[in-house]
């Protein structure tokens, strides 16, 4: 994959552009504008401020302005500055100057990183599956949109300027990459395109990332198959925080199985999730119907034939009919020997050598695989005979064992069947190849693939093997590994190797040394863990701190609730049926004013964020950084939507009805709101005092407790501040099954839990 950077150096006019607009105002203004009057003149006003240090680097050519709005304020600011007529530098020819600078692309300083243009990727080098080639040459069948795509371009167009991490996972051939490339190439054409070619290339990849965003430069980083990019010689979460902060955009795709089965992993974490399907739903096919009867292509005609049986992308791919080839080659007079390559590849990738085979490891184990104990009996055929069978592209699409680099690989859609025939297992893969894979994978990915793989296939015996030789070298990464797979088995041991990893350092180990404890039942120990864990900088930790809850100091005495009458001190022999059980007046008249203040303030913050990330350090902004971390990266729409919420509840309460929450948004709006409203009763007493004024006192005044008893059916959206957690959100999740929960996906808050108690959804919104 190679692509270079433009010829013409746009981004060096650009700079000779600025250059000559400073020298003009000084020749012609009647004040000299210094860089320190023009940044002093971009200050103040709904422009963005321009420091001296980014005007320098301007000059320079070391980087073009972050948006056309920043390049506004300058050349407003230098009109100023020089006491020039608003107007003096035409904005139309600027706005294109700047446009061809910011579109210019930076080219890669390294090797093993391509470096380009979004809109000019190409989708098979980008490897999206190839169809079967027709007759003109295509090999990419028009797209058909998916359900999701709408989502996806949302929160690409979203982190565009931003940036964040996007993963579409879902099973093979499902159409996960294409269905990134055309989002991608639809809403962020003009981004720069950072693709690693392989798992060691990839802290230069970031260090490019790192590099474009100083010049400017928007960037996207590709990564396909993100799992390879996530062990040892990946992504560490220094690498994640300079992505973070060079505003780049992480696109990647991840198949379902591998997903389910990854460990806890801070970029996963991140990441907004989209699934894949791989069966098309009804609108998805009637969509193919409609481009098939638009433009007659006899690859969708069969696709859309299988339907029922198959996804349209996996019959495009020819995955069914590959894995049909295989289940049947294994005859006299088929292929056997070639099934029997195959086979050992499958096997091979299974236990986590997911680099390419070399030819004479498959040609020294295949034997093994050939059915019966007498192997001549089915007369396998010589083994060049059997290795073309294997590598041959079936209808120029793709084949059973891919060439790659120097070796083979099974066609990833292969793994994904032969696991939905057998499941994971400790049987699957026979111990043999277990040996080989410890033997071949002498590299760290290579280890912990083989580590990952024999997690979820229960081999632990295996997952130790294949990481204590890194643990004896000192690899942090290891040793939290480590940590993970000894907790089912020995609490000790993973106590000994978190231990080792936070010693080294590794904030990560603080918060998973916290949710040891918390597992073992030892709140206290866990609770301290996460605080040194939040004190390091560990996002999860520090969100668990801003927990919502009840302000448990004393009310003033101006405020103090009477004492309950004589007769209602035995409440189960004076319990009265008719009496009403709630919260008082004067308790919902100031959870309603909390409810009102909460949403001026997010209104009021959601002007000035936007679709920006929040977090709790320079980022935070009250009420939205409050939110779990799972909803830290969510859209101006989605705060809106929010906002909404206390708004909603305010409104019931107006109403004269309790504030019963509908939908996990409304939860959490209340779980703030009583969080708020206790501390208003303590802190702000002059403020109650008048907002319940002619309100008849009750014993049960500020009994918040009693508040959210009565108003809640449950308690599930907190689990989202809890580091054990995390994940939980994920219908996937074990916990989320084992208790039944739902909605807890950011993008689920606002469904209504009943329909019947479903508000207006055209109600709009107050601001």
């Amino acid at each position: 994959m190679e692509h270079s950077a433009h010829e013409s150096d746009v981004r060096a006019d650009f700079a000779r552009a600025i250059q000559s607009a400073m020298a003009e105002a000084a020749r012609e203004g009647s004040t000299r504008p210094t860089l320190q009057k023009i940044a002093h003149a971009s200050q103040g006003g709904d422009r963005p401020s321009i420091s001296t240090s980014a005007i320098s680097a301007w000059k320079t050519g070391q980087r073009v302005p972050s948006s056309w709005s920043v390049l506004e304020s300058f050349l407003s600011a230098l009109e100023k500055a020089a006491s020039l007529p608003r107007g003096k530098f035409d904005r139309r020819s600027w706005e294109r100057l700047y446009t061809k600078a910011q579109r210019e692309p930076v080219a890669s300083e390294h090797p093993g990183v391509a470096m380009f243009l979004v809109r000019d990727a190409d989708p098979l080098e980008l490897k999206v599956h190839r169809a079967r080639t027709t007759a003109d040459g295509n090999a990419l069948p028009v797209y058909i949109p998916r359900d999701i795509d709408s989502a996806v371009r949302d929160a690409l167009s979203r982190m565009g300027d931003d940036g964040g991490v996007i993963l579409l996972t879902g099973p093979s051939t499902a159409g996960k990459t294409r269905c990134a490339y055309e989002a991608m190439t639809a809403t962020l054409p003009d981004h720069s395109l950072i693709v690693p070619h392989h798992v060691t290339d990839l802290p230069n990849a970031v260090s490019e990332a790192v590099r474009a965003a100083k010049t400017g430069t928007p960037c996207v980083l590709w990564l396909n198959d993100m799992e390879q990019y996530l062990g040892p010689e990946g992504l560490a979460l220094n690498d994640i925080r300079a992505l973070r902060a060079a505003r780049t955009v992480v696109l990647g795709t991840m198949r379902s199985r591998i997903r389910n089965d990854l460990p806890s992993h801070e970029l996963v974490r991140l990441a907004e999730e989209f699934e894949v399907g791989r069966l098309w739903s009804s609108k998805e096919l009637e969509r193919a119907r409609e481009q098939l009867r638009a433009r007659r292509d006899e690859r969708l005609r069969l696709a859309l034939d299988q339907a029922d049986d198959f996804g349209i992308a996996e019959t495009l791919a020819t995955g069914p009919q590959l894995w049909r080839e295989l289940r049947s080659a294994s005859v006299v007079n088929g292929n056997p020997r070639g099934a029997a390559l195959v086979w050992a590849a499958i096997d091979l990738a299974l236990a986590g050598l997911t680099d390419p085979l070399p030819v004479e490891l498959l040609k020294e184990l295949h034997e093994q695989y050939l059915p019966g104990r007498n192997k001549q009996l089915i007369s396998p055929e010589p083994f060049d005979t059997a290795l073309s069978w294997a590598t041959s592209p079936r209808d120029a699409v793709t084949r059973l064992l891919i060439p790659e680099e120097e070796g083979l690989r099974p066609f990833d859609y292969l793994l994904d069947a032969h696991l939905r025939d057998r499941g994971p297992s400790p049987e699957l893969i026979p111990d043999e190849i277990w040996e080989v894979a410890l033997a071949q994978g002498s590299r760290k990915h290579q280890r912990f693939g083989i580590a990952l793989a024999a997690h979820a296939n229960d081999r632990m015996d295996i997952g130790r093997r294949a990481l204590l030789p890194l643990a004896e070298t000192g690899d942090v990464d290891t040793f939290r590994a480590l940590g993970l797979l000894y907790e089912r088995s020995d609490a000790q041991e993973a106590i000994r190797w978190l231990q080792r990893a936070i010693d080294a350092g590794d904030v990560l180990s603080l918060r998973l040394m916290g949710n040891l404890h918390f597992r073992a039942q030892d709140r206290q120990t866990a609770s301290e863990w996460y605080r040194q864990a939040a004190e390091a900088g560990d996002e999860v930790s520090e969100s668990y701190y801003n927990y919502p809850g009840v302000d448990r100091r004393a009310v003033p005495d101006e405020l103090a609730p009477p004492p309950a009458p004589e007769n209602e001190a035995d409440e189960e022999a004076d319990w009265d049926e008719d009496r009403d059980y709630g919260p008082t007046a004067r308790t919902l008249k100031v959870l309603g004013a909390a409810c009102d203040i909460l949403a001026d303030y997010s209104y009021d913050t959601l002007e000035e964020i936007g679709d920006r990330p929040v977090d709790l350090g320079d980022n935070y902004a009250f009420t939205f950084s409050d939110l779990p971390v799972l909803t830290w990266r969510q859209n101006s729409h989605w705060r809106r939507r929010m906002t909404r919420c206390f708004d909603d509840l305010a409104d019931d309460i107006r109403a004269g009805k309790w504030p019963r929450p509908t939908c996990t948004g409304e939860e959490m709006a209340l779980h703030i709101a009583v969080d708020h409203a206790s501390s208003m009763v303590i802190d702000d007493s002059e403020l109650v005092t008048s907002l319940i004024e002619g309100l008849p006192a009750h014993h049960d005044d500020w009994d918040w407790d009693l508040c959210l008893d009565v108003l809640l059916e449950d308690t599930d959206v907190l689990f989202l501040y809890e580091p054990w957690s995390q994940g939980i959100e994920d219908s996937d999740h074990h916990l989320n099954q084992f208790m039944g929960i739902a909605n807890l996906e950011a993008e689920d808050w606002f469904k209504p839990f009943y329909k019947e108690t479903a508000r207006d959804p055209e109600r709009g919104f107050r601001r």
